[in-house]
């Protein structure tokens, strides 16, 4: 079973998934290094990265073969596996120790510049956390939130930290403003899998991801109690920061670049203190790059698996839904077995009203390849009745940060076959051979 990120690196190896490197590296020299991994669809480990102390690992879902093994299952089964998995939830479990705290380091006792967090991109600011798994509470309801946000290094124990204005944890930092308290934070580096993909799930505000993560991996999550904060986290990361944000305290932070592959301008946002970190007594650091298929895959999956849940309760036939063909998850397609004329144009919007920043869906029939952009392409090219099967929805919430109008608007493409037409749309195919007697 895969606890923590060791195991999970255990595997890759056994598969032969993994790429160790060995010679010393730079950390300006590892985004160029990341970008070929990501061609080659494997993952990477930089065993010394030069002036700092940890390891660093990329790329952990370079392609969805890689879900496949966490979820026994093939690739393309991904989303109706996690789908299945989604909708349990197996609470976690508070533990008395736990490897994530074999070293405790106080004020003054660290330096967060130490450990390998890199410069991704040119124009980047500087050097950013890009996969810590940042853990907190409704400070009026105590539930519990997971979420990614990127932080910026400012100095030894300080970061900058980025939240969107629609996550769950900005409305806790405002109801945290409005009481006069700050907002406690743990910043979790270094998961595994299940936790990782927990965290990108974004469901109701009531529920807590990590008994999605126990759900996904079907045991529950193991949680240590915080040294210095009122947080719980995964007993098997490998590395903590806990602090917290001062409502209303905010610096300047950016530029960076993000997913969809812009550089987000210099914005005023908080600023996380740092009090204690804990660890590993060798933690190994992760980073994500924004707009990967590392990064694609992490998002898109748990979308992909609700709105597969949302068609399946309309009674679609679904075979298959990826949401991840350009590194992001503002388009998608799905491909059914079509049993109703104008249903594809219901299923569409059932897509756009699960997911608010899906920008582009498309419906496909059940023999397209929707994880080959090409067969997606032949799609619209031979079956698109263009008149009648591209639907335009003006007026929408879409992506937040957004200040030419951009994703306001949201396209749906049905590139069905016509019903009851199959004979003249089915594709032909080679002869049988060998031939059957």
């Amino acid at each position: 079973m895969i606890n923590s990120l060791r195991d999970y690196i255990a595997l890759l190896d056994e598969l032969g998934w993994i790429d160790h490197i060995t010679d010393e590296v730079e950390l300006l020299q590892i985004p160029t290094i990341m970008k070929e991994q990501e061609q080659k669809r494997r993952t990477v480990l930089f065993e010394h990265v030069k002036g700092c102390r940890s390891p660093l690992i990329n790329n952990l879902f370079p392609s969805r073969d890689y879900l496949g093994r966490l979820f026994s299952c093939e690739g393309r089964d991904v989303t109706r596996v996690f789908a299945e998995r989604y909708e349990a939830s197996i609470p976690p479990v508070l533990v008395d120790s736990g490897p994530v705290q074999e070293v405790v380091l106080g004020k003054g006792e660290f330096d967060i510049r130490d450990f390998p967090f890199i410069q991704h991109n040119a124009g980047d600011a500087g050097r950013y956390i890009t996969a810590g798994m940042v853990i907190a509470k409704d400070p009026v309801t105590g539930v519990r939130n997971l979420s990614f946000n990127r932080m910026q290094l400012k100095g030894p124990d300080r970061t900058g930290f980025r939240m969107s204005p629609t996550q769950d944890l900005e409305n806790y930092y405002n109801k945290a403003k409005k009481l006069g308290q700050n907002l406690e934070i743990a910043v979790v580096i270094g998961n595994s899998p299940y936790e990782l993909l927990a965290a990108a799930c974004g469901p109701a505000r009531d529920v807590d991801e990590l008994g999605i993560a126990g759900a996904l991996r079907g045991a529950p999550v193991e949680l240590v109690k915080c040294k210095t904060v009122d947080l719980e986290v995964p007993a098997n990361a490998e590395l903590v920061l806990e602090g917290y944000l001062v409502p209303g305290e905010m610096e300047p932070e950016g530029p960076f670049g993000d997913f969809m592959e812009f550089k987000i301008q210099m914005m005023d946002n908080p600023i996380l203190h740092i009090q204690t970190v804990t660890m590993r007594k060798d933690p190994i650091v992760q980073c994500i790059g924004a707009g990967s298929k590392d990064d694609g895959t992490l998002l898109s999956t748990p979308r992909e698996a609700q709105i597969y849940n949302v068609l399946k309760a309309a009674n679609a036939d679904v075979t298959a839904i990826n949401l991840n063909l350009v590194n992001n998850y503002l388009t998608g397609v799905a491909a059914i077995r079509k049993q109703l004329e104008y249903e594809p144009k219901n299923l569409i919007m059932a897509a756009f009203g699960s997911f608010k920043f899906l920008k582009n869906f498309i419906i496909v029939d059940h023999d397209v390849d929707i994880f080959d952009p090409k067969d997606v392409f032949w799609a619209l090219s031979t079956r698109l009745r263009a008149e009648q099967g591209v639907m335009v929805v003006p007026h929408t919430v879409g992506f937040g940060r957004d200040d030419h109008g951009i994703h306001t608007a949201k396209m749906g493409i049905d590139a069905t076959a016509p019903l009851n037409c199959w004979d003249e749309f089915a594709r032909v195919q080679p002869p049988a051979w060998p031939p059957e007697s």
